[in-house]
């Protein structure tokens, strides 16, 4: 058993024991479990050359000894499977979603199993950056009378390091289960990394926990991350995201870009983004939602049911129920607990509750907070002149408006 950090560097003889360079680096294959050296790299006469495996009779920390002449060393070129060790894992970042944090790999552990040698771990630790630099005795010397610390290492198997690229991200457990982090555990993460490693984290998720993830961030890294992504991935992302923050996000991009993007939206979709981009952003228009549940005031309670089944994907919340005439004019509001309640054949006209409390889309912040925090809603309607419905504030987003980021990190997400 020994490191990789050892090897590298050290001299290398031919079957005449003259030197024939120094080890550069390792080259895998990647199909097994643990990558198997196939290859090694050797820095000649300042050319990098390959002698394979099979060429190699001798391999230790110290010295490594070949069967064959250096000059019969050649380039060589990477096979479909193989990848160079140092190059592509040494000095790269781990997100480790276990401990919700990004660690580095600072040393590789092989094994010799049989005639060949294989990667089979990872250190995490410390004292490996010493031994990297050539210091690992003057940790020694630290510990003298203490027990040496021990390498923190991370058994290769569980390490997602299949698909390979140039960004120093990967995951310390398969990728799927980055996933089962909460969007905002995924945020604090990506907040530690780089702008390249924050953009291959959230290129790594897939659409809809990328979009949530994307909402949780900081605005600067949310406007950096969507500018420097193709318009198609950015397409997707913010047609996954909640209208308003959509917008938002999209309010801080040039001009140019914007109009590109909400041009690749849906109908619909773009609809909503321009009139939410027609607002101020801190007014109630400009904060509101268009996704809201609602019903015909001349529904009944069964019919009323089968609506919200069908527009349940696509709102905000359905706590409350707005209830809405032919002219989409805001007519009462009834909760869910009322629709369980109510026998099937009642009229939502005869249990909603009339005239409920709203604002105009002009509506400034102080009079958004003081109507939710006055009647204790979850959810406040925004209204034009004519009484239209045209969104709703939700309490997260009212939050948003009197707690600065770091404090509103640590409140449940009640909507999300």
């Amino acid at each position: 058993m020994f490191f990789l950090s050892k090897l590298l560097g050290s001299p290398v003889r031919d079957r005449d024991a003259k030197p024939a360079g120094t080890l550069q680096d390792l080259v895998v294959t990647v199909r097994p479990n643990y990558p198997r050296v196939t290859a090694l790299l050797v820095k000649r006469r300042g050319r990098l050359v390959a002698a394979e495996w099979s060429t190699v009779e001798s391999f230790e920390e110290t010295m490594t000894m070949l069967k064959v002449s250096g000059s019969d060393l050649e380039e060589r070129e990477l096979g479909d499977d193989e990848l160079r060790l140092s190059q592509q894992f040494l000095d790269k970042q781990l997100v480790d979603t276990e401990g919700h944090k990004v660690i580095r790999v600072n040393d590789i552990q092989l094994v010799r199993t049989g005639p060949f040698v294989h990667a089979v771990a990872v250190d995490i630790s410390s004292g490996a950056i010493l031994r990297r630099v050539g210091l690992g005795r003057v940790s020694d010397r630290l510990t003298k009378g203490r027990q040496q610390p021990k390498p923190h290492l991370i058994d290769w198997r569980v390490l997602d390091l299949g698909e390979t690229d140039d960004s120093g991200v990967r995951l310390a457990v398969p990728r799927t289960k980055i996933e089962l982090l909460h969007p905002a555990d995924i945020a604090d993460i990506v907040h530690e990394l780089s702008p390249e490693e924050r953009a291959a984290v959230i290129d790594a998720l897939k659409d809809e926990i990328a979009a949530d993830t994307l909402e949780e961030l900081h605005p600067s890294y949310q406007t950096s991350l969507l500018l420097d992504m193709s318009d198609d991935r950015a397409s997707e992302l913010l047609a996954s995201m909640s209208p308003d923050d959509a917008a938002d996000l999209l309010a801080d991009l040039p001009d140019e870009r914007r109009a590109h993007l909400i041009a690749m939206m849906e109908k619909e979709d773009a609809e909503d983004m321009r009139e939410l981009l027609s607002y101020p952003e801190d007014s109630a228009g400009g904060i509101m939602t268009p996704d809201f549940a609602w019903v015909r005031l001349d529904d009944t309670a069964a019919e009323a049911a089968e609506s919200l089944r069908s527009q349940a994907e696509d709102v905000e919340t359905v706590y409350y129920i707005y209830v809405l005439d032919r002219g989409e004019h805001l007519r009462g509001v009834f909760s869910l607990r009322d629709l369980l309640m109510t026998p099937p054949e009642r009229k939502v006209r005869d249990f909603m509750t009339e005239n409920p409390v709203s604002v105009h889309t002009s509506a400034g912040e102080e009079e958004i907070t003081q109507a939710i925090a006055k009647y204790n809603l979850l959810a406040l309607p925004v209204v034009d002149d004519d009484n239209v419905l045209h969104g709703i504030i939700t309490v997260d987003d009212a939050i948003d408006l009197v707690l600065p980021l770091a404090w509103k990190k640590r409140l449940p997400r009640l909507f999300r």
